[in-house]
């Protein structure tokens, strides 16, 4: 068995509610007498039956310690990398859809039945490596496994993990378990609820990829490049990102379908970012939003432009893009809003503007040393309104 122990997968969020999850679970193994027959029962979904209460129950009830441990190292890989994504209540509350829906449906399938039933919150974490695999394919788990006494670590891709234990399970539900209500069926069942949600989420764009989504991956569109007509810029490198240097290449892929206008114009503006010229593009760019308002930076773009410019201590220009992408992308603005409130502290003096950025940052979403700077721009700003600064108008 490979155990996952950790992920290279960009992690947004601490992993409050998957270290809570696993805490719940132990804790629940003991109230419940260590997985005893009879004080387990209760915790039980059974056949048969439809009731509510075991929806929930059965996600916190293990049968054994090999039961619990097993779980509960497949909730921390897994739990690294959608929670990372999308924050601790979130995560909790797709956890327990996944798990809930899965318990419902296996209940009502199986209500024919007058005996049996299920227990443990594999399921629900097979539904957790199912959207893992869609919105994280390329990130690999570290892993560790046992082989005659001797213990591997190393790293595999997500895809090629989930691929092969989705495989194992079909390949036991059909041939070894005859296509019956198994433990591989009751598997399959979460990871089918959990590939569903992970796409529900993906297309509702209501988690961000980076485009390395599995869609995008399974198209050759993925990551930021993918498109041979345009060069790989000098801070990019093929061989590091996809193992191979022919790869083809697109450093703009764009947020949305609708056509845009001055597109030659907009790729040039890309390739002044590339190139480290962020006051031409910015020039550029202002100039041809008078011309036509719909032409726009992705993601990516704009914040690489409003970062540059503050280096090339041009705040003014950045300040413009800081607020853009705020506007455009507020559920993903957390350092933008830090980098913003440093602008109208300190080329402003405007510590009241700048304190409201910074109320609207959760902790969680930003890195250390952007914690630093948030906590360190929110002092001196409170230290300006302390000694009666009022704030001043922009000057433009």
């Amino acid at each position: 068995m490979l155990i996952p122990i950790g992920t290279d997968a960009p992690l947004y969020h601490y992993p409050v509610t998957t270290i809570g999850l696993i805490l719940a679970n132990t804790v629940c193994f003991f109230v419940t007498g260590l997985g005893g027959h009879e004080t387990l029962d209760p915790w039980v979904l059974h056949f048969g039956t439809i009731n509510p209460a075991e929806w929930l129950s059965t996600m916190f009830a293990h049968a054994g310690f090999g039961h619990l441990i097993g779980n509960m190292f497949f909730l921390w890989g897994f739990g690294l990398v959608v929670e990372g994504k999308l924050g601790w209540w979130r995560m909790l509350m797709l956890y327990l859809a996944i798990g809930i829906s899965q318990a419902a449906l296996i209940q009502l399938i199986m209500l024919p039945r007058d005996s049996g039933g299920a227990v443990g919150a594999s399921s629900a974490i097979m539904g957790l490596m199912a959207v893992s695999l869609v919105w994280a394919p390329k990130n690999e788990l570290k892993v560790f496994m046992l082989l005659f006494f001797r213990i591997f670590i190393f790293d595999v891709t997500i895809m090629w993990y989930a691929c092969f234990y989705l495989f194992w399970e079909i390949i036991s539900w059909t041939l070894l378990d005859g296509m019956g209500m198994s433990t591989s069926a009751l598997h399959l069942s979460g990871a089918l609820f959990g590939f569903g949600a992970g796409v529900l989420y993906l297309k509702k764009d209501w988690v961000d990829c980076e485009n390395w989504d599995l869609f995008r991956v399974l198209s050759g569109n993925y990551g930021r490049y993918a498109d041979s007509s345009t060069t790989v810029s000098s801070y990019a490198n093929p061989e590091l990102m996809f193992g191979k240097s022919d790869v083809s290449v697109n450093d703009d892929i764009p947020d949305d379908s609708r056509p845009k206008r001055n597109s030659k114009r907009l790729k040039r503006i890309n390739e002044m970012i590339d190139s480290g010229d962020f006051i031409g593009a910015s020039e550029a760019m202002l100039t041809l939003s008078m011309e036509d308002s719909d032409s726009q930076f992705n993601k990516s773009r704009l914040k690489k432009l409003a970062v540059g410019l503050l280096q090339a201590n041009m705040p003014d220009d950045a300040e413009i893009y800081l607020e853009e992408y705020i506007e455009r992308f507020p559920d993903n603005a957390a350092w933008a809003r830090v980098l913003l409130a440093q602008v109208l502290l300190v080329r402003h003096t405007r510590p009241s503007a700048a304190l409201a950025q910074l109320k609207q940052v959760r902790p969680s979403q930003l890195t250390k040393d952007q914690r630093t700077a948030a906590r360190k721009t929110a002092a001196a700003a409170k230290k300006q309104i302390r000694a009666g600064v009022q704030d001043t108008e922009p000057e433009w």
